[in-house]
């Protein structure tokens, strides 16, 4: 009987606390965690941190748009160069895959791609007749794609992207055009014009320069030297320039003319008395004669 009477109590102990634990479970299941004074302080914390890291990451995202702003514009830049280059990188990339697998391309699939190069110029001029920029400008990409050293389309490219108002692409064209070749006349003359019209006349008499290098034989180009250099007021070599025009057209009244009007500038009074009787042989009714010989006359020895 005394040897149970401890189980006894322990029993009952236990159906106590389990009675205890029923009736209050509800009341546990209805406590809100969130109210207590530990809990409110630490999502304060939780809060005030997210908060930060919200402000810090704005911020960071701020200075790194302003930082990348210089780049978009540069990206904007090299736009065009990279277009340039797909084609030379792609025929890299196909050399380097010729290297490995110990084949090389025939000659008569160079040819191929080099008469698909013309004829994609060929449709690319109708577009750009046409005003249909777009167009051409997709063709003439195509093109260089199968002949890297198609001068014609780079050509082509240009003055689509002249006639768009795409200037600094323009530019960018017609100069990696010289890259091919230095000496082709027609890109130095573009990237002269296009100097003038930007106001770098010193720029342009040096593309000008160039032009006349490769056809020597063009009075035009030496005239265009001349009225560059005249408005820059060097004159000396302004005078040059005439010369060199009158050398391939001397009966050009209009030659004869910058030549006199020169000399009288420069008080070469022998040069303008060259150029006045040259002018009365050739124009005896030149209205400036009479005003050319009265400033002739006026220069001091």
């Amino acid at each position: 009987m005394f040897n149970i009477l401890p189980f006894v109590l322990i029993v009952l102990s236990l159906v106590i606390i389990v009675f205890v634990i029923v009736r209050k479970y509800p009341q546990l299941l209805l406590l809100d965690v969130d109210t207590l004074p530990e809990m409110k302080t630490a999502r304060s914390k939780n809060k005030l941190i997210m908060r930060k890291s919200e402000q810090r990451e704005k911020q960071y995202y701020a200075n790194f748009k302003n930082k990348l702003t210089p780049f978009v514009k540069l990206l904007k830049k090299i736009q065009l160069a990279f277009r340039i280059l797909v084609g030379k990188i792609e025929r890299k990339v196909g050399e380097n895959n010729k290297i490995v697998n110990g084949s090389s391309i025939t000659r008569e699939k160079i040819k191929e791609k080099v008469i698909a190069s013309k004829d994609l110029v060929k449709d690319a001029q109708n577009d750009l007749q046409q005003e249909d920029y777009p167009t051409a400008e997709k063709k003439f990409l195509a093109s260089l794609k199968y002949d890297p050293k198609n001068k014609e389309a780079y050509r082509g490219l240009a003055t689509v992207y002249y006639a768009q108002n795409q200037i600094e692409e323009a530019k960018e064209t017609y100069n990696f055009l010289l890259q091919l070749d230095p000496d082709d006349e027609d890109a130095n003359v573009k990237l002269g014009e296009i100097c003038e019209e930007e106001g770098n006349k010193e720029k342009a008499v040096e593309y000008y320069q160039q032009a006349v290098l490769t056809n020597p034989n063009n009075p035009e180009r030496f005239l265009k030297i001349y009225d560059l250099l005249f408005y820059l007021k060097h004159y000396e070599t302004a005078m040059e320039a005439i010369q060199q025009a009158l050398d391939i057209e001397p009966q050009n009244p209009r030659y004869v003319d910058n030549f006199i009007e020169t000399s009288i500038i420069l008080k070469r009074k022998d040069l303008a008395e060259e150029g006045y009787k040259q002018l009365r042989m050739i124009n005896p009714d030149n209205q400036k004669l009479e005003v050319f010989r009265q400033r002739i006359d006026e220069i001091k020895e």
